[in-house]
């Protein structure tokens, strides 16, 4: 399309810049919302789990006693790396060799991006699928999202759980600056979180508008395909 300044024609370019698309934030991220540490090279592992478990204290007993042995035993957990993610774009040399920018990279880049975006949803809909439902469906408001994370930190608590941050929605992390005002308190590098943070009683809180999915599928270990609405989260 030819551009005029009054009568006359003037020159167009195409400009070497590429406008990002849009990708939910990760949330998912090494040694911060979820561990690493049983990647491994082959399709699927066992890692043992040792007898005992929640609240197997010892009882105290009188000094001067014989020890009572009992036979250990362990269980197996079995995990499956069962979710492939891949993602090819096609592009022609002759494409690449007469545009402005480097297509090939670009290309490679945003391939990179959804194959992200792939493993972060699955990775979500696996922890709301095989996670404990709190079984509160009262919605958090302003009003009671103080009281709401107090209580579901006990619940982890209370269960000899660990709460080491807190993975919330859109609209809940709205309610807690409406709770606390227009001002949030920063919690370790936004850079490398990817996604808005804050830290509300002592909770690190993470915004995840990839909770805006209805529909999140991926493989559980027995190889059957989950399909998980996150928007109810």
């Amino acid at each position: 399309m030819a551009v005029l300044y009054n009568t006359q024609n003037v020159d167009e370019k195409y400009s070497a810049i590429i406008e990002p698309n849009l990708y939910y934030k990760s949330v998912l991220i090494p040694q911060v919302t979820f561990t690493d540490k049983y990647e491994a090279q082959a399709g699927g592992i066992y890692v043992h789990k040792l007898g005992g478990g929640k609240n197997t204290g010892v009882v105290p007993g009188t000094p001067g006693r014989d020890f009572s042995d009992e036979v250990v035993a362990d269980s197996l957990i079995q995990m499956v790396f069962n979710n492939n993610f891949q993602k090819s774009r096609k592009i022609y040399g002759v494409t690449a060799a007469n545009v402005a920018y480097n297509k090939a990279e670009a290309e490679l880049a945003e391939a990179v991006k959804q194959v992200s975006q792939g493993w972060q949803t699955s990775g979500v809909a696996c922890m709301v699928h095989e996670g404990t439902d709190m079984a509160d469906t009262t919605a958090i408001t302003k009003d009671n999202i103080k009281d709401k994370l107090i209580a579901m930190r006990k619940k982890v608590i209370d269960n000899a759980g660990d709460v080491n941050f807190a993975i919330v929605s859109t609209s809940v992390f709205e309610a807690y600056l409406q709770y606390t005002g227009t001002d949030y308190t920063p919690v370790m590098n936004e850079e490398v979180l990817g996604a808005r943070n804050a830290n509300f009683l002592g909770l690190p809180m993470i915004e995840a508008n990839i909770l805006n999915q209805s529909s999140a599928k991926y493989y559980d270990y027995a190889g059957t395909q989950q399909t998980e609405d996150l928007t109810k989260v």
